[in-house]
C-alpha cells in the first residue's frame, strides 16, 4: 500500500524555557473514486481555506499546519499523519484536528455500542457497500479515533488543549434536493446482521474516550482539555451549504470560521458553540451540530489573539487600487467605504488623521479590492490599517426557479416582479428557492420550496393573478430580509444586552391574557446544551444589560424556514421606548408569552440593542414600507430592501460612526420539535 507523503516544517525556538506551540492537522477528502469505493465526490476541498483562516486567526503558525488531502488520506495515510503530529507536539501545546469528508455507520466490532453501530470516518479507500469478508479495516472507527485522541491528550498534559472538528455525518438516510450530504449511505453491516433494538441517543460523533486503552491508568486531570465539534448528531444527516461566493462548503466548516472570527476575550468553547448553532440555524436549519468534552474552559486557555476591528493591506495593486485581507465573510461587500490610518490607531474619530479613503469595488470570501479616493503609493503592506467607515448590505440575491408548467400570465407577471426587485433573481440552474404551481377549483396555488433541502416553506393561493404574485414577491422579500438581518452582527460593550427563554407553565384566558402557574427547571429543556421546545411548552423572555449604557432593544424571530417576524416591540407599540434596560438591570418580560409550533427546526431570536428607541415591527410586517423610531438604525435600513421596487442594494450605505458604534446584537438559538 502506498504511504502518504507529509511535509511538516517545525518552527524552532531558542531559549531556556520551551514556549507552548499550536499545531493542526486538516484532513479533507472530497475527490472520492466513486467507481472504486461507491462514494460520490463532495466539496471538502473548499473547506480547507475556511479552516486555515480560522487557525491562522487563532495564532497557529502556517508552518505548523499539516494537510492531508484526497488520495493521500487512506486509512494508512490518516494514521501516518496522526503519528507525525504526535511526534511534534509537547506538553502544554494546543492542537486542532479537522476532518471534512463522508461519515458512515458501521457494524460494531467490540460490543461497546448499544445500537450495535460504530461511527466512522470514511477514508479515501473505504467502501460504501459491504463486500464478502470486509471487516471494516479501511474505515476509521470512533474507537480508533478515541485511542488516538487520548494518546495525544496524555502527551499534551494537563495544560494542553485539543480541539476536534468533524464535518461529516453518520446516519444512513437518502435525501432529495441539491445539497450534498456527507455520508447518507445505509449502515455497513454483514449479511443477515440483526440490529439491537435499544435506541441509542448518542450526541455528536458519539466518541467515548474515557475507557480507551491509551488512557487507562491516567487520571483525567493529567490529560489535555478535549472538545469535539460535530456537524450533526450520530443519527443525523450533515448537509453542505454555500459560502458567500456561492461555493459549496461544509456547513460546520463555514460556521466554524464565522463563529471563531467573532470571539471575544475569555470566551469558552460553550460560547463559541452557541455562535456555531446560530450560524447553522440559517445555513443548515434542519440539522443539529453537537459539542462534547470540556466545554466550559476558555478556548485554548485564553492563549490566542482576538481579531480586532481593523484589516491589513494584502496587496498594493497601483497607486489607485489596493487589496485588504477581509471580504464577504467579514461583512465587507462591494460599496463598503474604507478609511486608512496609521498602524496602531485605536479607533476612528473626528480627530483621527486619515491617510486615505476608498470604496470596495469587488469582494471574495477573504479579500476586498478598494479603489482609493486619492492616488497614493503605500510603502508596503504594513504601512496602513484599514477601517470600515460605512457598510453596505450583501449584494447577493435570492436565486429563484419558476415552475415551467406555470400558466403564461402568472409566469410573466412573476418574472417581471422578480427582475424589478432588489432582492431576487431568476436562476433555473442552481436555485435556492423553487416556485411550484397548481390549480384547484378556480384558485391558483404557488408553493415556495427550499430547493437545497427539499422543504416546503410556504403555500399561497388566490384566484387573482396580480394578488397571488404580489403575495409571492412579499414572501420572497421577507425571506431575503431574514438573510440580511441574520448577517448583521455587532458587538459593543456599552450596549451588551443578552436574552434567554425561561420555560413556564401558563393558562391562557378567553380574553387573550394569561396567568403563570409555575416555573419548571430551565435545565429540563436543555439537550446537548441547546434549548429544545415543543408545542406543549411555553416560555417567558428574560433580558439582561451587561453593558455600561442605557439600552433600548428589539427582538426579531428568524424561523427555520428563513422567514422573519417581530417579537418585541409589537405593531401596537409606539416607538419601542417601553423596552429599555439600565446598566446591570435584568428583567423578565411578563407581558410576552412565547409559544412554539411549526415550522420545526432550529430557530433564532435576534436581539438588537441601541442607545435610541426604535421599533422594527411595522417595517417587517409591511415589507419595508413603514418606519417607526430611529430611521437611521442600520437594521431599519436593511429592512427597507425592496421598498422602492428597484435594485438599490449595494449602493446605500449607513455611517458606521453614527450607527454601528451604537449597536450591539445577540443571538439566542433554540430548537422547536414536534
Amino acid at each position: 500500500m502506498k504511504k502518504s507523503v507529509i511535509i511538516f516544517v517545525i518552527a524552532i525556538f531558542s531559549g531556556i524555557f520551551a514556549k507552548a506551540e499550536k499545531y493542526a492537522l486538516i484532513i479533507a477528502i472530497g475527490e472520492y473514486n466513486q467507481s472504486l469505493t461507491g462514494w460520490y465526490p463532495i466539496s471538502a476541498g473548499n473547506d480547507v481555506p475556511l479552516i486555515e483562516k480560522t487557525l491562522t486567526g487563532l495564532g497557529f503558525p502556517q508552518q505548523n499546519i499539516m494537510y492531508l488531502r484526497d488520495a493521500d488520506a487512506t486509512k494508512e495515510g490518516i494514521e501516518n499523519a496522526l503519528t507525525a503530529l504526535y511526534s511534534e507536539i509537547n506538553a502544554g501545546d494546543d492542537v486542532v484536528i479537522h476532518y471534512s469528508g463522508h461519515g458512515h455507520q458501521i457494524f460494531d466490532d467490540n460490543g461497546d455500542e448499544i445500537d450495535g453501530l460504530d461511527e466512522a470516518l470514511v477514508s479515501f479507500d473505504a467502501p460504501m457497500s459491504m463486500k464478502d469478508g470486509y471487516d471494516g479495516r479501511n474505515h476509521f472507527r470512533d474507537d480508533e479515533l478515541g485511542d488516538w485522541i487520548n494518546k495525544l491528550r496524555i502527551k499534551l498534559g494537563a495544560n494542553g488543549h485539543i480541539l476536534l472538528f468533524l464535518d461529516s455525518c453518520h446516519s444512513g438516510t437518502g435525501t432529495r434536493g441539491s445539497a450534498k450530504v456527507r455520508g447518507g449511505a445505509p449502515p455497513l453491516v454483514p449479511e443477515n446482521w440483526t440490529p439491537k433494538t435499544v435506541k441509542d441517543n448518542k450526541i455528536g460523533f458519539g466518541m467515548g474516550t474515557s475507557d480507551s486503552p491509551a488512557s487507562r491508568g491516567v487520571k483525567t486531570d493529567q490529560m489535555a482539555k478535549f472538545v469535539v465539534f460535530s456537524g450533526a448528531s450520530a443519527n443525523e444527516l450533515n448537509y453542505e451549504t454555500y459560502d458567500d461566493e456561492n461555493n459549496a462548503v461544509g456547513s460546520l466548516s463555514y460556521c466554524i470560521y464565522k463563529a471563531f472570527s467573532q470571539m471575544k476575550e475569555g470566551d469558552t468553547y460553550r460560547q463559541v458553540f452557541a455562535r456555531i448553532m446560530a450560524e447553522m440555524a440559517t445555513k443548515a436549519p434542519f440539522q443539529n451540530p453537537a459539542i462534547e468534552g470540556d466545554i466550559d474552559y476558555a478556548v485554548f486557555g485564553g492563549d490566542y489573539e482576538i481579531q480586532t476591528e481593523y484589516f491589513n493591506l494584502s496587496s498594493i495593486k497601483t497607486d489607485s487600487v489596493v487589496e485588504i485581507n477581509a471580504g464577504r465573510l467579514a461583512g465587507i461587500n462591494p460599496g463598503t467605504l474604507i478609511v486608512f490610518a496609521e498602524p496602531g490607531t485605536a479607533n476612528i474619530t473626528n480627530a483621527t488623521q486619515l491617510m486615505n479613503s476608498g470604496k470596495v469595488v469587488s469582494s471574495t470570501n477573504f479579500t476586498s479590492v478598494v479603489a482609493l479616493d486619492t492616488k497614493m503609493k503605500f510603502k508596503n503592506n504594513q504601512s496602513a490599517w484599514a477601517f470600515v467607515k460605512a457598510r453596505t448590505f450583501s449584494d447577493q440575491k435570492v436565486k429563484v426557479a419558476i415552475d415551467p408548467k406555470m400558466d403564461a400570465d402568472v409566469k410573466e407577471s412573476l418574472q417581471t416582479g422578480i427582475s424589478n426587485s432588489s432582492f431576487a433573481v431568476i436562476d433555473n440552474e442552481n436555485p435556492e428557492i423553487t416556485l411550484s404551481y397548481a390549480k384547484t377549483r378556480g384558485a391558483k396555488t404557488i408553493t415556495v420550496n427550499n430547493s437545497i433541502y427539499n422543504k416546503e416553506l410556504h403555500k399561497i393561493s388566490n384566484a387573482d393573478t396580480q394578488i397571488l404574485n404580489s403575495d409571492v414577491i412579499s414572501t420572497l422579500n421577507n425571506y431575503a430580509q431574514g438573510k440580511i438581518i441574520k448577517d448583521l452582527d455587532y458587538y459593543n460593550e456599552r450596549f451588551d444586552v443578552v436574552m434567554e427563554l425561561i420555560p413556564v407553565e401558563a393558562q391562557i384566558n378567553d380574553d387573550g391574557s394569561f396567568d403563570i402557574l409555575g416555573y419548571p427547571d430551565p435545565s429540563s429543556v436543555l439537550i446537548n446544551d441547546i434549548p429544545v421546545f415543543s408545542p406543549n411548552v411555553m416560555a417567558l423572555i428574560k433580558v439582561t444589560n451587561y453593558g455600561t449604557k442605557k439600552s433600548f432593544f428589539n427582538i426579531i424571530d428568524i424561523q427555520p424556514d428563513g422567514f422573519i417576524n417581530p417579537v418585541i416591540p409589537t405593531i401596537n407599540d409606539v416607538d419601542g421606548r417601553e423596552y429599555v434596560l439600565e446598566p446591570g438591570e435584568s428583567a423578565v418580560l411578563k407581558n410576552t408569552l412565547v409559544m412554539f409550533g411549526p415550522p420545526y427546526g432550529n430557530e433564532i431570536f435576534k436581539l438588537i440593542a441601541s442607545d435610541k428607541a426604535f421599533n422594527l415591527s411595522a417595517t417587517i410586517l409591511q415589507h419595508g414600507n413603514s418606519t417607526r423610531g430611529d430611521a437611521s438604525n442600520i437594521f431599519e435600513s436593511a429592512l427597507q430592501v425592496g421598498k422602492t421596487g428597484t435594485n438599490t442594494r449595494g449602493a446605500s450605505t449607513v455611517s458606521a460612526k453614527n450607527n454601528d458604534d451604537r449597536i450591539c446584537t445577540f443571538e439566542y438559538t433554540f430548537k422547536i420539535e414536534e
